[in-house]
């Protein structure tokens, strides 16, 4: 009996000193074991290329990476690196594994700092280093690192090759060329299998603005498969990676209209681009801030012309006053329309004689790429070439086309939350006048049109299946009228004091509507697109107009 209270008062004591051990153990900077376990199961940002092996590791689990980007703040006093290690670990949500040679001890505090400078402030004082190779982050001593490094390469060299082909479902062979490039080894090679097409127009380069150049092509190369070598922990890298960049790109249906209305009836309507002292209007159309913290149009540009780095609400004129200054056609006014205000508007302008449709084109493109639509002329521009001997004409030669008509660009960009993100430049151009160079024999070398043009260039921010209307590209028109008296005005000399003529100008505006839509699979009914083409044809543009009374 006495022998068994003796070991009961000694499983006591076990426990208390267990107790107080774990208690000194928090105090001091330790983690105990589930603690370790929770720090242990996010996975970090796969960066690295290569593989260290033989470290000690524990189970790590993955969770959300959306953890990564937060802040931690920690604050140390002659704690074990290890678990200082640890608590980065647990407050990152991301996995660190330490090789055996890691020692010694840290006193640190950092405020508000993120996780990888943290690691990277502690590890630099010891001459570490760390690699971070899918779900988990290596620490080692740098010479570690680097030999394991030089193995691998070594490694690489004497592995044998294998070849695999991918065939890719949707993008197109040489963008994954592009982006697979980079993760081979020394001893890798990729190649794009080239099937050739017809003869046609391949899109260039985007320039500064965002819009893409067309260039005249013999032949387009299509292909949808990439044959790669490499050592098999590569090929199985780029096979992870293609089932990430793979991927079935969204659509967008991108609906305009492009009208022509005076400006003075505009206003007899009730449509004012006017936005008033406090940013508010009497018109249909409601006001769209920006600045700074709204969703704006920056970057704008019109014919060229940067109005400033951020359209601010003085670019649009007040009620009272009118737009035709002397920057005429440099002042444009944007406002984003729901779908009962685009009805009425549409309906408004279609009772108006005065209200010109030029064009009322649909088209849908991918996302990010651009859709262009072009309804007009294509120019001619020759030049002819004469010898310099004979002064005789040798031949002539076709220089490029120049667009004459109705041309209207846009890249649409899907982004979060059901916006859509569009870089605008609508242009309607015509043909005036022509410019002729001449020999000095009076032989026509050359000739270019001079083309009067209205167009503009902006990015705008709108919600998906919202309707932006852009005006303020005016033109001026001159019209001369002559009225006389039945009879007596076509009388000689006589007839003209029965005649009258006026000499007009009136401002022409051009209106711009817009109308992005991101289009999902179970929207391409039958029942879909019969609803479309009914509202889409609300107002034609061919259909005749009332006559003026």
């Amino acid at each position: 009996m006495k022998e068994r209270g003796i070991i009961a008062v000694k499983r006591v004591l076990v426990v208390m000193l267990a107790l107080g051990a774990a208690f000194l153990a928090r105090l001091t900077g330790f983690v105990d074991a589930q603690e370790l376990q929770s720090a242990q199961v996010a996975p970090a940002s796969p960066n690295s290329e290569n593989t260290i092996p033989a470290i000690s590791q524990s189970t790590a689990v993955p969770v959300k990476e959306e953890l990564l980007p937060g802040k931690i703040t920690i604050d140390f006093k002659d704690a074990d690196i290890h678990n200082v290690l640890k608590v980065i670990a647990l407050k990152a949500g991301v996995n660190i594994v330490t090789s055996p040679e890691v020692t010694g001890t840290v006193t640190i505090r950092l405020v508000d700092v993120s996780w990888k400078d943290a690691l990277k402030t502690i590890i630099s004082a010891y001459s570490y280093g760390y690699e971070q190779r899918e779900n988990i982050i290596m620490v080692a001593p740098l010479e570690k690192l680097t030999e394991q490094k030089k193995q691998e390469v070594e490694l690489n060299q004497v592995q044998p090759t294998t070849t695999e082909v991918f065939t890719l479902k949707y993008i197109d062979a040489q963008d994954a060329k592009n982006a697979i490039e980079p993760q081979l080894s020394s001893r890798g090679q990729i190649t794009v299998l080239e099937t050739t097409g017809q003869a046609g127009w391949a899109f260039g380069k985007t320039d500064d603005t965002g819009k893409r150049k067309r260039s005249k092509d013999d032949r387009i190369s299509l292909s949808k498969t990439v044959i790669i070598t490499d050592v098999p922990p590569v090929i199985d890298k780029i096979k992870k990676m293609i089932i990430n960049i793979d991927v079935k790109p969204q659509q967008v249906l991108i609906e305009a209209k492009i009208i022509e209305a005076n400006k003075d009836r505009l206003r007899d309507l009730g449509i004012d681009w006017g936005t008033g002292s406090s940013g508010a209007s009497s018109s249909t159309l409601s006001y769209v801030p920006v600045g700074k913290n709204a969703g704006g149009f920056d970057n704008s540009r019109i014919g060229g012309h940067v109005l400033s780095d951020l359209v601010t609400p003085t670019t649009f004129t007040p009620k009272a006053t009118s737009l035709t200054s002397a920057n005429i056609g440099l002042k444009l006014a944007y406002r984003k329309l729901t779908g009962s205000q685009l009805e009425i508007i549409l309906h408004a302008l279609e009772e108006d004689v005065d209200t010109n449709t030029l064009s009322a084109p649909r088209i849908m493109t991918l996302n990010n790429q651009e859709a262009t639509i072009l309804v007009g002329q294509k120019f001619p521009l020759i030049t002819t070439s004469i010898s310099t001997q004979t002064n005789q004409v040798t031949g002539s030669t076709l220089d490029r086309y120049q667009d004459i008509g109705i041309q209207l660009n846009v890249v649409p960009q899907i982004c979060d939350k059901d916006y859509i993100n569009m870089i605008i430049h609508p242009a309607v151009s015509s043909y005036t006048s022509t410019l002729k160079t001449k020999a000095p024999d009076g032989t026509i070398l050359s000739e270019y049109p001079i083309i009067d043009t209205r167009e503009a260039e902006t990015q705008i921010f709108i919600k998906d299946g919202e309707t932006v209307v852009i005006g303020g590209l005016l033109k001026d028109v001159k019209t001369k009228s002559k009225m006389g008296v039945p009879f007596l005005g076509k009388i000689p000399l006589l007839g003209l004091l029965f005649q009258r003529e006026t000499n007009d100008t009136e401002k022409i505006d051009l209106l711009i509507f817009i109308t992005a839509r991101v289009m999902r699979e179970e929207e391409f009914s039958d029942a879909y697109i019969a609803t479309l083409e009914e509202r889409l044809n609300t107002f034609e543009p061919n259909k005749k107009k009332k006559t003026r009374k």
